[in-house]
């Protein structure tokens, strides 16, 4: 079987599926229309941007090149290679595909801001200057609503990383699928041991949809009641330098808004540390009830109002740290180790 993970390196979640499909047997690719500054690995980078309108005749003789070389195309981020959904014009190729087409949504490529505004109170969407603010005149909302209903249309089965985005997904061919980090079999576990200081580490690629200003303000607190407290912020920069600070760190905290964990997690939680995040447990219906129950024993569930108060717990009883480390070792390898995901995919490719 041959597969062409595309067009987007969002998380890396493309090439982390794909080396598991690898060690399954699955000839497994991945193409990427640009790379960014999280130097993620891939097979084959286009080294454009569709924001060049000349860059429209690369990606057309691409698909041209590919549309019929592979078993199945798996699409990252709700994309394809001619998509300009900006236009009004999304998946525009999609139909074309000669293999099986399936589709991963990620995040805002789904994720709508006023409905999630109605659903819950704690979200990224209440904040009128998440990325921006450009979800904000609700435009970008109807855009992703006709994405979803041309994937809906075209693709064979839909997969969400987040659990929220199946608010928004079609119930009948959509399912939730796990993170699996990009550099996983570069990540080595470690022992867990802590010395003078607890490292805490917060690494958000977009600070106000990660809530990150409840988190610094929250830990310079814990910094004026502790002394042993020590603080990493990481941005901007590769994955393969994050990944050597997060080897030092005893702490992660993700994010407190989303209401679920990001592939930062998953590459901390595979390292054996613990992880802080907001957890919202409405949203677990839509995940495996058993990883659904080990999840709720393994993450420390925080949201913008408890930060300080969770954490300071942890820190005046580092032995469940060492508790929760072992926890996140176990949940991690349970249920976003590669070789699982692509047997999930696998069955999808196959059916």
């Amino acid at each position: 079987m041959k597969v062409l993970h595309l067009p987007d390196n969002v998380g890396g979640q493309a090439w982390g599926l794909a080396q598991g499909e690898r060690r399954i047997g699955i000839d497994s690719k991945v193409l990427y229309i640009s790379q960014n500054y999280l130097n993620y690995p891939y097979d084959i980078c286009l080294n454009t941007s569709r924001r060049n309108p000349l860059s429209i005749f690369k990606l057309l003789k691409t698909f041209l090149e590919v549309y019929k070389s592979y078993d199945v195309f798996h699409f990252n981020f709700g994309s394809s290679l001619i998509d300009f959904s900006i236009f009004g014009f999304p998946l525009l190729e999609l139909p074309f595909y000669k293999g099986k087409k399936i589709i991963t949504f990620q995040g805002c490529d789904a994720r709508q801001k006023y409905e999630t505004m109605k659903r819950t109170q704690i979200a990224p969407c209440h904040r009128k200057d998440c990325y921006g603010g450009m979800c904000n005149s609700g435009r970008l909302d109807k855009i992703r609503r006709k994405r979803i209903k041309r994937a809906e249309e075209y693709a064979n089965h839909i997969f969400a990383i987040n659990p929220d985005l199946m608010y928004f997904l079609p119930q009948n061919k959509s399912t939730f699928f796990p993170y699996v980090a990009a550099r996983w079999y570069d990540i080595t576990p470690q022992k867990y041991k802590i010395d003078d200081k607890i490292i805490i580490i917060h690494s958000p690629t977009e600070r106000v949809c990660k809530g990150s200003d409840y988190i610094i303000n929250a830990v310079e607190n814990l910094k004026k009641r502790y002394k042993n407290i020590e603080f990493i912020l990481i941005e901007k920069i590769p994955n393969n330098q994050a990944l050597e600070i997060y080897s030092k760190a005893h702490l992660l905290i993700d994010q407190v808004l989303v209401g679920w964990y990001g592939k930062v997690s998953v590459e901390v939680m595979r390292m054996g540390k613990p992880v802080a995040t907001y957890i919202r447990e409405e949203d677990l219906k839509f995940i495996p009830k058993a990883m659904a129950d080990e999840l709720k024993e393994t993450i420390i569930n925080i949201n913008p109002y408890n930060i300080e108060e969770k954490l300071a717990y942890y820190i005046e009883n580092p032995v469940e740290l060492y508790r929760k480390s072992e926890a996140s070792l176990n949940y991690v390898h349970r249920w976003h180790d590669p070789v699982y995901a692509a047997s999930i995919a696998k069955q999808f490719y196959e059916s």
